[in-house]
């Protein structure tokens, strides 16, 4: 009995890392990356920028975003230089609504595949849909979300990226390339009942009445950017549908996903062999450099250029595991200590008590209540 728990267990484990690598390790416990958005995205804004009759140039090079970065065409820029390069805008302008009127000068087909893509799904609901999966072609910073409430559709912009400390530009650039897409997808207004800001109130908001309705609600210092519309709506027909597009652009959105989220650093790599490794026993650095066709000596060299060592990053995806498997109440605490190659029960308590100041059981216990 005791072979075939540990089977099943083992199995569950196997299945449980397979979602970590598509969905990713809980921020909290990993290493937190470095979020980007993709170099067409840049240009497009630096192209509004130069129109009205910016220096470019000067502004990547205050951001600190090079040339090169921007002529790759799969070329990706941080987060953190975005910020940089809007805030220099806009001390450049002296305009704080800056972000709003580079969003509407753009063109939203311009904005690559993930545009192809939303613009050949039948409806509004499914191409949204595809906004939702495929945004992080575009920005990994901001995450979009499609909620249904009762009669109402909710899309919500959060931001998920630490270095959007002041999220204002992104966010106004983000609503008004939405909003506008949205009624090219359908060839017609969309009204909407609430547009929601996740900042505080500006001094001005002319501008975002005009650009947003003048009778529609305006929020400020929501929990999460978005708008608010009938959820009938989202039947609307795409009216540029093509089903054998769709295919072709949503294979390639596919494929660029995969290489976006492909391990960028030797953390993330070393997590993801660790994920795979921890079945049912301890795996030691020996093993896990030799799957990355390192020497152990490199191996820790290159963790420590990184600020991290191996017992830390072993701590983390442990502690990252534990939980996952705590919260889906499919193993006890034992299960869970042997699948993290715990010598026993009562190590595995001690370290998770640790990492989170509550016993296994306890932690448990406050999911159930919460």
């Amino acid at each position: 009995m005791q072979n075939i728990s540990q089977i099943i267990i083992a199995l569950a484990m196997q299945h449980l890392f397979m979602r970590l690598c598509n969905f990713g390790f809980q921020k909290e416990t990993m290493q937190a990356p470095d979020h980007t958005l993709s170099a067409n995205s840049v240009n497009l804004v630096l192209h509004v920028l130069t129109l009205q009759g910016q220096d470019a140039a000067a502004l990547c090079e205050v951001a600190g975003i090079d040339s090169e970065q921007l002529q790759d065409v799969h070329g990706r820029v941080t987060i953190a230089q975005m910020v940089a390069l809007w805030q220099a805008a806009v001390r450049a302008t002296s305009n704080p609504d800056l972000a709003l009127h580079v969003g509407e000068a753009l063109n939203p087909t311009s904005a690559g595949i993930i545009a192809y893509v939303m613009m050949n799904a039948p409806t509004l609901h499914e191409s949204l849909r595809k906004l939702c999966m495929y945004q992080d072609i575009v920005c990994e910073g901001i995450r979009t979300s499609l909620q249904l409430r009762g009669q109402e559709a909710h899309v919500l912009l959060e931001v998920i990226s630490p270095a959007l400390r002041e999220p204002r530009y992104a966010i106004d650039c983000e609503m008004v390339i939405y909003k506008n897409a949205f009624e090219a997808l359908i060839g017609q207004e969309l009204p909407h009942s609430k547009v929601m800001f996740a900042y505080p109130l500006p001094d001005s908001i002319r501008e975002h009445r005009r650009l947003f309705g003048k009778t529609t609600t305006l929020e400020f210092d929501a929990a999460y950017s978005g708008f608010v519309f009938e959820a009938d709506w989202l039947q609307k027909p795409v009216v540029s549908a093509n089903p054998e597009l769709n295919l072709l652009f949503e294979q390639y959105a596919n494929e660029y996903l995969q290489r976006l989220r492909e391990p960028r650093s030797l953390t993330e790599r070393v997590q993801r062999e660790l994920a795979r490794q921890l079945k049912g026993e301890e795996p030691n650095v020996t093993s896990v450099a030799r799957s990355l066709a390192l020497s152990v000596r490199s191996l820790q060299a290159k963790l420590s250029e990184e600020g991290t060592t191996y017992q830390r990053v072993l701590d983390s995806v442990r502690q990252e595991l534990a939980k996952q498997h705590l919260r889906s109440g499919h193993h006890t605490v034992a299960d869970v200590a042997y699948l993290l190659g715990f010598s026993e029960p009562s190590a595995f308590s001690r370290s998770f008590k640790k990492w989170t100041g509550l016993p296994p059981q306890l932690y448990r216990q406050s999911l159930a209540e919460a």
